[in-house]
């Protein structure tokens, strides 16, 4: 598909100026005639291709959703939807794959089917639920699950990136303000210090010691922990086992752990109950859930899982001989299969967990706070006691 800038004209003799894709100069004119606008002139548009570095945003995503949702509700065919959002939306990337699936859907195959042939774009979640409104006839109530669950999932990461962000700034802070004290502050004051003949404290002298230190190896303080990142991040991301260690001592830590079971639970029934209302049955529900649980230790859980339900065990003792499923999970379950309605309990669940992981959060970002501010207090107070202390001393023993 090619975007044009057009120049046309309307049945009022009114000139009217735009953007629209089309195939060809010939297919740009029908596209326009539709509109009931007749071709004055075009020009097409040089922009970069949506290659690889292209992303489709989450923001275009709930857009295309709830765009497709609205034409559906008013009955407009699933060929002329696609063109129209493929047409209006401002996503490189997503207009070219539009146009693949309008192509691949004017060639005989299922929607499903064609969305499924980008995989990076639309994930298994996406494309089970479309396909689940295919056989349910139902594609509206599947565009606004998906539109509710890409905001609700846009929400967590806005969460979890406050609890990661916050710390790191201060943390920058922090170190920059250490530096300047230990790099140009403290030389000077010592060496005035020193150059008096001064009798020096031995916390006086561990200043002195840490300050010569960092003027002299602060290559070494902070590319330290860069390279240790670089290395760790890298045997993190090529190696399955030390990957599946570090998951695990994640879920150990204190504080930090449970923060990160509560959005991996959030995740996995918020999933879940997706996937069970739009009619998929459990086993293919437990397989796509899986698949949002970032922590490895609860993924390979999740097989255990499956595997278990599939050899007849109920899913509630699955999840209980799993045993790392919190009982309030696995309560809420039960009450589900005992009532013949896992949807409302889920609902409730993830409702539960949406409000422990914003409070989580507010308490991780309320604890680092005080606490590096305390660190930072600390640390002022060692450099001032460390200079003034030796002149106090002086001062003292000296007879007016």
């Amino acid at each position: 598909m090619i975007t044009y800038n057009y120049r046309a004209m309307n049945d009022s003799a009114r000139q009217i100026r735009g953007q629209i894709a089309a195939e060809n100069e010939l297919d740009l004119e029908a596209r326009l005639k539709q509109l009931g606008l007749e071709l004055l002139s075009y020009k097409e548009v040089k922009s970069k291709k949506a290659g690889a570095l292209s992303k489709v945003k989450m923001k275009d995503m709930i857009i295309l959703c709830l765009h497709l949702e609205q034409l559906n509700r008013a009955g407009v065919p699933l060929l002329d939807a696609i063109a129209d959002v493929r047409d209006s939306t401002e996503s490189p990337k997503l207009k070219d794959i539009l146009a693949g699936v309008y192509e691949s859907i004017k060639t005989g195959e299922t929607y499903s089917n064609a969305l499924a042939n980008y995989p990076k774009v639309f994930n298994e979640i996406f494309v089970g639920l479309i396909r689940a409104g295919e056989k349910t006839g139902d594609l509206t109530e599947a565009y606004k699950q998906l539109a509710d669950h890409m905001k609700w999932n846009s929400e967590l990461q806005r969460k979890v990136k406050k609890a990661a962000t916050y710390p790191i700034v201060l943390l920058v802070v922090m170190s920059a303000v250490i530096t300047i004290l230990m790099v140009f502050v403290v030389p000077k004051l010592i060496k005035f210090i020193t150059s008096q003949g001064f009798e020096i404290p031995i916390h006086t002298r561990a200043l002195i010691a840490t300050s010569n230190f960092m003027v002299d190896y602060w290559y070494v303080i902070f590319g330290f922990p860069v390279i240790t990142f670089i290395i760790l991040t890298t045997i993190y991301r090529t190696s399955e086992s030390f990957a599946y260690k570090c998951d695990d001592w994640l879920l150990r830590a204190p504080v930090f752990g449970n923060i990160a079971r509560k959005i991996n639970m959030s995740r996995f029934t918020h999933f879940f109950a997706i996937m069970y209302n739009s009619g998929i049955d459990i086993l293919e529900a437990l397989d796509s859930a899986k698949n949002v649980l970032t922590n490895r230790v609860l993924r390979e859980s999740m097989v255990m899982v499956r595997r278990s339900v599939t050899d007849g065990t109920s899913l509630t003792n699955s999840l209980r001989l799993s045993s790392q499923f919190p009982n309030l999970v696995v309560r809420m379950f039960k009450v589900g299969e005992d009532s013949g309605n896992i949807g409302d309990a889920l609902e409730n669940i993830t409702y539960f967990y949406d409000r422990e992981v914003n409070d989580g959060v507010e308490r991780v970002v309320g604890l680092v706070q005080p606490t590096l501010t305390a660190v930072m207090g600390l640390l002022i107070f060692w450099v001032i006691s460390s200079v003034f202390g030796p002149l106090y001393q002086s001062f003292s023993k000296m007879n007016f």
